[in-house]
């Protein structure tokens, strides 16, 4: 059964109730004059959805307006009794006509408008003079309006087909903008339906009947959405689309989910709907509205001109002898922002047998397509151009692959084709933030491809790094690189989440860390570019993978790194962590700082290597001040002391050095709402512990509006055993939910725990992969806490609702986790508490 055959059987089953109801109302048979029941919108299309709104015109003349309110209620009742949501209005033809000049939704309504019932001139009347003084004499201004509430719903609900929680009804590509069509094909050229737009010729057999494939198939999935939401619901969110891929009997493969292949089929009937949208309302336009100066032609090159607002290009056997012409047609789209016009468009699409091996391997096209890419203005709109055309995945066949692949997930919000587009247009923006780094870019041609190019390993199965990698050699050689440029690709592809990864997850203290990844990135030139891709690529992503504390660490790495580069650093040889002199350098400076000052409880000479490298000598200064000026103080108790930042909040403890101390620190913090983005954990000769960790609020709040003392008190409440932290936290998740947990899951969850011996000398590195839930840190602090661990540094990154936690630790005894029966022991004890569906904290553990 199709789309359409679902709706009209429902909208029958519903014209019969209601025909019904006002055929037996002794109300309505009783009143004199004449009457007539009217379908409008939805309803009146005969397009009724399982929990859609039924709208009704009550059409009354002058005898039986005097008892309308009665016949209303009469009809009206017993629909609002059997479930129905029922708009109505109650008019008079002459005031229905008057209302419709005023209200430009009544008058679409009535563009609609059904008979059901009663008096039927009196219908007929109403729909003739509506026509005669509305329609007739207001084409163009009905046009602009009905443009102008185009705009505003792609500005609300966005422009493009490809959002990942698509809006089936609004937003672009969807049924509001077939409805759009409809009503100017009947306004503008007196088309009624879909049969006679076929017949007019406006579109081409094989283009309305894919239009016609598109429309229902998104009839299907918003019918579908109604039942499975129970209500009127429009926008494909997350939580139903595995429902309804199932539900359309779609499969997992190897290498895409069934949920993504189901996805990727919707954006592409969006897609044909809002292109065929769009074609539309540029011919009505053109119609309606001729330019005058569309009758000049502007050479822009021989074969391309401007005429009226559009580019065009040239029609002949022109296009067949030089088919480089369609790389430079998209090259004067990014040069001059002008559109192509339909036409021209329609002239690409049948013209991409010409796109074959002799075009892809043309010196000529790839001189064009890399000045497009990294010299156009309007570089955006020409890429967007081209996939929709079907040049770019033609000329760069590997994009075919994630043409309308969904990325199931909570933080992408574009497909994967649409996500690489929407990169080089974050890159062109970053030109401007950070020119000089930029400007010394000497291959920035091969940054912008690495960007339009980066995630196309997708879909296929395996590392999608890796894979995009593989395929770069042949591109590369295509575009005519030479050996260094394709290697250079191949190496930003394959490395373009080296950065985020590490930024968010290693500890960036470590100089044999920093030592190790520069010798990865091997020169200034691909660090560079390789920061410009991570940043681009993140802001690209979403807002969700984009932050100020992201972007604080991402640039900590990126100096880290230039300045070892720089320096010509290499892998540290098997010695301490800081190199001697450096050390002696920073204890001097601290000497400096303080200024020969008085009574400190601790010489900088005794402070630990570690602790000086990770500070300035100014924030050691202070620390050593703190610590002297609240010596006794902290005998007895543990200091907070918050401080502001961009995009996150500093929060220094000092307290005396006991078992799960971060554990209970963690507890408390997420008591308070307060997540922790990563700390550094370290203990001074003296038992004095100094840890900074870096949180932020989970709900929007201002530093100011944060209890600062009341955590301070709970947090020494928790170490001296007068508050259960555990038990604390069990009690706000049963009462409120922690006030925090997300609405929905991702789909994707990876849990996993990694003991990791290899990747710092010092320490072994434990990297705990789960979902995010308040309880979770506290819990495994406290875990590691009980297995006899000392943690020295954690990182925790959390995108959306993917925990990444990283831990530094050593045993009590200062070593490394060596023992295989205890590492195991560890790693299955901290996956059982990330893999729990409901994360309880385990308060036999305080």
């Amino acid at each position: 059964v199709t789309g359409h055959e679902l709706l009209k059987r429902y909208t029958g089953l519903v014209d019969a109730f209601i025909i019904d109801q006002f055929r037996n109302s002794p109300v309505v048979a009783g009143t004199r004059g004449a009457l007539a029941m009217v379908a409008l919108g939805g309803y009146g299309r005969g397009e009724l959805y399982p929990y859609s709104d039924i709208d009704l015109l009550l059409l009354h003349d002058r005898r039986a307006g005097r008892r309308m309110q009665e016949v209303a209620e009469s009809i009206l009742y017993p629909l609002w009794d059997a479930g129905f949501e029922v708009g109505h209005s109650v008019r008079g033809i002459k005031d229905a006509v008057r209302f419709a000049t005023e209200d430009f939704f009544f008058q679409v309504s009535l563009l609609d408008a059904r008979f059901l019932s009663g008096e039927r001139k009196l219908f007929d009347t109403l729909l003739a003079r509506f026509r005669k003084k509305i329609l007739d004499k207001h084409r163009r201004r009905f046009v602009r309006t009905m443009e102008e509430f185009r705009a505003q719903r792609r500005e609300r609900y966005g422009a493009h087909a490809y959002l990942l929680e698509p809006h089936i009804k609004e937003g672009r590509g969807g049924m509001r903008d077939i409805q759009a069509m409809l009503w100017t094909a009947q306004v503008v050229f007196g088309l009624k339906g879909p049969d006679q737009l076929a017949e007019s010729g406006i579109l081409t057999a094989d283009e309305f009947a894919r239009f016609m494939d598109s429309w229902n198939m998104l009839i299907r999935v918003r019918n579908h959405l109604h039942y499975v939401a129970r209500r009127k619901n429009d926008q494909l969110v997350f939580e139903y689309q595995e429902e309804l891929a199932a539900a359309f009997g779609y499969e997992d493969t190897p290498e895409l989910l069934a949920v993504e292949r189901f996805m990727r089929d919707v954006y592409g009937h969006l897609q044909t709907v809002a292109a065929t949208s769009d074609f539309f309302f540029e011919h009505v336009r053109e119609v309606l509205e001729p330019d005058p100066s569309a009758r000049r032609d502007r050479e822009l090159e021989k074969g391309i001109v401007v005429r009226g607002a559009s580019l065009h290009l040239v029609q002949g056997p022109e296009l067949e002898e030089k088919p480089f012409l369609l790389m430079r047609l998209f090259l004067q789209v990014g040069r001059t922002g002008l559109p192509l016009h339909h036409l021209t468009r329609q002239l690409v699409n049948r013209s991409l047998h010409l796109v074959d091996d002799r075009f892809r391997h043309s010196r000529r096209v790839a001189r064009a397509f890399f000045e497009l890419l990294v010299d156009s203005p309007h570089v955006s709109l020409a890429l967007e151009t081209m996939l929709e055309t079907g040049l770019l995945t033609a000329y760069l066949p590997e994009l075919a692959a994630v043409e309308s692949l969904a990325q199931h997930d909570l933080y992408h919000i574009y497909t994967v084709d649409r996500h690489q587009l929407q990169t080089v247009a974050e890159l062109r923006r970053l030109w401007r933030e950070e020119e000089e780094l930029c400007m010394g870019l000497a291959s920035p041609h091969l940054l912008y491809l690495a960007a339009l190019l980066h995630d196309v390993g997708k879909g296929r199965g395996g590392d999608h790094s890796v894979l995009g990698a593989g395929m770069m050699g042949a591109i590369g050689e295509r575009l005519g690189l030479d050996e260094a440029e394709r290697k250079c690709l191949d190496f930003l592809v394959r490395y373009h989440l080296y950065l985020p990864e590490n930024a968010m997850r290693r500890d960036l203290e470590d100089q044999e860390f920093i030592a190790r990844a520069a010798d990865l990135i091997g020169d200034q030139d691909r660090l560079a570019m390789l920061y410009l891709l991570t940043i681009a690529d993140s802001r690209a992503t979403g807002p969700s993978a984009w932050s100020d504390w992201k972007a604080t660490l991402l640039a900590e790495l990126f100096f880290k790194l230039r300045a070892c580069l720089e320096a010509g650093c290499q892998l540290a040889a098997p010695e301490p962590v800081a190199d001697s002199r450096g050390v002696a350098w920073l204890r001097r400076q601290v000497d400096e700082a303080l200024a020969g000052e008085k009574d400190l409880k601790i010489a900088p000479a005794d402070l630990p290597e570690d602790y000086l490298v990770a500070f300035t000598p100014e924030m050691v200064a202070h620390h050593l001040r703190l610590h002297r000026d609240n010596f006794s103080l902290l005998r007895q108790r543990a200091l907070l002391r918050p401080e502001a930042r961009q995009g996150y909040w500093s929060l220094l403890m000092f307290a005396t050095d006991r078992p799960g101390l971060l554990a209970k620190l963690c507890g408390v913090l997420a008591l308070h709402n307060l997540s922790v983005l990563a700390a550094q954990i370290f203990t001074w000769p003296d038992n004095t512990v100094v840890d900074v960790l870096d949180v932020k609020p989970v709900h929007q709040s201002a530093f100011e509006e944060q209890d600062w003392q009341g955590l301070e008190e709970d947090l020494n409440r928790a170490l001296g055993y007068r508050l259960d932290v555990g038990f604390k936290l069990h009690q706000k998740r049963r009462q409120f939910g922690y006030g925090l947990k997300p609405a929905r899951r991702i789909q994707q969850l990876e849990k996993r725990v990694v003991l990791d011996n290899d990747s710092s000398r010092r320490f072994t590195v434990i990297e705990v992969y789960g979902g995010d839930a308040p309880a979770t840190l506290y819990q495994l602090a406290q875990t590691l806490s009980d297995f006899g661990l000392d943690i020295h540094r954690a990182r925790i990154a959390t995108e959306v609702e993917q925990l990444i936690d990283i831990f530094y630790v050593l045993t009590r005894d200062r070593n490394k986790v060596e023992d295989p029966a205890l590492r195991e022991e560890i790693r299955a004890t901290l996956l059982r508490i990330v893999s729990a569906d409901e994360q309880e904290p385990d308060t036999a553990s305080v």
